[in-house]
């Protein structure tokens, strides 16, 4: 006898299967990307953060580095090449998953991106492995719509997928 399924709801930017699902979500954890913090009485300017900041979240312009968070992806580069030791990694809340049970006995999981965040990537990728699944249990996840990046690592490392489309042509291209 398996156990109940593990549903994660994975559009963290509109989650709602929880009105289907009515689970008690009994336990919440915050998602935060590490973003570079530099302390400027240490930091030389000499741009080594910025070249290998392949996301341009880093600019250093004559005596001051700037930083702009929404183009961060947390791979920590800056942190690691910087060869004043100026920068330091400082968490930067972006959403939060939450669990707990729902009907017939369903483990439900979500995760919820905060307003304004531009990356829900993190937030999927962090559910996932905090919603592990029992040995034998069966993990349904519930996509955003489209064919954007949350939707392929939504579907990452799934055995079996079932697409649901709109009749339209649109839908149908997709």
């Amino acid at each position: 006898l398996s156990p109940p399924p593990l549903f994660l709801d994975c559009d963290v930017e509109e989650p709602n299967a929880h009105l289907f699902l009515h689970p008690m979500l009994d336990e919440q954890q915050d998602v935060a990307l590490l973003i570079p913090f530099v302390d400027e009485a240490k930091c030389t300017h000499c741009g080594k953060c910025a070249e290998v900041c392949q996301y341009h979240a880093i600019a250093v312009l004559g005596q001051k580095t700037l930083v702009f968070p929404q183009l961060c992806h947390g791979c920590g580069s800056c942190t690691a090449l910087c060869p004043e030791k100026a920068i330091t990694e400082i968490p930067d809340r972006m959403g939060v998953i939450e669990r707990g049970p729902a009907i017939a006995g369903i483990t439900f999981a979500r995760g919820v991106l905060d307003v304004g965040e531009p990356m829900a990537v993190p937030v999927i990728r962090q559910l996932k492995k905090w919603a592990t699944a029992l040995p034998g249990q069966v993990v349904i996840r519930d996509a955003p719509p489209g064919t954007s990046c949350p939707v392929v690592e939504s579907m990452r490392g799934s055995d079996f997928l079932l697409l649901v489309t709109e009749p339209t042509p649109f839908g149908l291209h997709d």
